[in-house]
């Protein structure tokens, strides 16, 4: 299905629009990396 064929109202969920969707993921995959780091300094 092309770009041209989806609905004008396809909205993601909880989020007004993809771009918040997208940045709400990038912004997770920092906090558990950040995380991840914490971890690993703590119990090195």
């Amino acid at each position: 299905m092309s770009s041209s064929e989806l609905p004008e109202n396809d909205k993601p969920p909880m989020f007004k629009n993809w771009n918040q969707l997208y940045a709400f993921v990038l912004i997770m995959h920092a906090f558990i990396l950040l995380l991840f780091y914490l971890i690993t300094q703590a119990y090195s």
